[in-house]
């Protein structure tokens, strides 16, 4: 049987194709991938990038909002787009013989979208219930929280969807000019995979990703992320406690994210995972306890979040800080290793007979790789972490140092200090 077979191409207008064959497939994933998101924006253009992911479904120059919504559907097929800190994707799931389709759409739009002044208004009220959403799920807007203070005065720091202020104060020209200086072809990612051929795919997308002023700008370059350490307490009306600790972390490009991402599920990835069974099933603190490694291009954070009554903050920071003297000082154990190792690799390899996850692994390898890199790389990089690793990841990430704690509850925690470290 033939394997799925990597091709790319630079498109004549610089738009950068990469496609993953895999003949025995009937659908295919393409994603349209652009190099902006909340991390590009300024402090009063927060949230454009997102406002511009939701505008684009609002009317092209060839289809109306209800023909854009409708026209995949009719086939069976998905259309959706999200916004990240560091890119916008609009991407597609159809059957192969619907590819043309497809790439006619998401072209269009990226190409040719119209933003007209009244979907910009009716828009701008959904997008202001949405951060209404936001802020009414602790589990969510903590995240925000937390990385506005860490990395305060960094436009890493800006939460997605923007602020009311700023949400309230986009005009279509604010919108178009961001639009115009960041959707240029150079800095567009197109990633296919599933059943199809390269070279009539190549040639749809010389035909479809066609824009009237290229300008062939490169994408901005962001300076070294500075990290803030801060500890505090935020009045929030919900009977539950939230607390989210986060450590700061490596980027994506460092060599040890691997071990840091497996500490992420040494701890928290999953009903096996050591604050799983010592917070909740042990202790009964906690019916939430999750843990996240997450890197952005230069810099990362790892995170662990729980919701409790507030009488069982202290008993579980005092789990955290001794299940973190555990990884600093005691090589963990082949059997435990191997687990994590195995639930890991499972999860890339099952991710992997998906078109929708392959066409993303794709665009974010080139985005931030500039290349493919093969599932076969990213296991055998898995499989050379040792337990030697893992605790001098855990002395490196685990210190007072870096470490910043928020608490949202509806009264203030009676303890003498927010901290792990005690």
């Amino acid at each position: 049987m033939i394997g799925p077979q990597f091709r790319k191409a630079v498109l004549s207008q610089g738009v950068t194709l990469v496609a993953e064959c895999h003949p025995h497939v009937r659908s295919v994933s393409v994603g349209v991938w652009v190099r902006v998101g909340s991390s590009s924006e300024i402090p009063s253009l927060n949230g454009v990038s997102h406002f511009i992911e939701h505008l684009a479904f609002k009317g092209t120059k060839t289809r109306s909002p209800q023909q854009i919504a409708t026209v995949l559907e009719g086939l069976g097929g998905e259309l959706n787009a999200f916004t990240e800190r560091e890119v916008t994707c609009f991407h597609a799931t159809v059957l192969n013989e619907h590819i043309d389709i497809a790439l006619d759409v998401l072209s269009d739009l990226v190409v040719n979208p119209t933003f007209p002044k009244q979907e910009l208004e009716r828009e701008r009220k959904v997008l202001l219930q949405e951060l209404s959403m936001v802020e009414d799920s602790p589990e969510d807007s903590i995240y925000d929280s937390l990385f506005r203070q860490v990395w305060k005065g960094e436009s890493l720091g800006q939460p997605i969807i923007g602020s009311r202020k700023t949400i309230q104060r986009f005009t279509r020209g604010m919108v178009e000019k961001f639009f115009e200086d960041h959707y240029q072809p150079s800095n567009i990612v197109v990633a296919v995979a599933g059943g199809i051929e390269f070279e009539p795919l190549r040639e749809r997308c010389e035909h479809y990703f066609r824009f009237d002023q290229p300008q062939q700008r490169l994408p901005f370059n962001h300076p070294v992320v500075k990290y803030h350490q801060r500890h505090w307490f935020q009045k929030n009306g919900s009977d539950q406690l939230h607390c989210l600790v986060g450590f700061e972390g490596v980027g994506v490009r460092d060599p040890k994210r691997y071990a840091y991402l497996l500490l992420s599920f040494v701890l928290g990835g999953g009903m096996g995972s050591r604050l799983f069974q010592e917070i909740r099933e042990k202790a009964a603190l906690a019916y939430t306890v999750d843990c996240d490694f997450l890197p952005f291009a230069d810099t990362g954070i790892f995170t662990v979040y729980a919701g409790m009554s507030s009488r069982s903050l202290g008993k579980c920071l005092q789990i955290l800080n001794a299940e973190f003297d555990k990884l600093r000082e005691t090589d963990i154990s082949l059997e435990e290793l191997d687990r994590v190792k195995g639930q890991l690799k499972g999860m890339i390899l099952l991710s992997a007979d998906q078109m929708e996850a392959r066409q993303e692994a794709l665009a974010r390898n080139e985005i931030l790789f500039g290349r493919a890199v093969p599932v076969e790389e990213v296991l055998q990089s898995i499989d050379s972490v040792t337990a030697e690793d893992l605790r001098n990841a855990a002395k490196e990430l685990f210190v007072p140092e870096k470490e910043s704690l928020i608490v949202l509850s509806k009264h203030k925690p009676k303890l003498k200090r927010l901290t792990v470290f005690e």
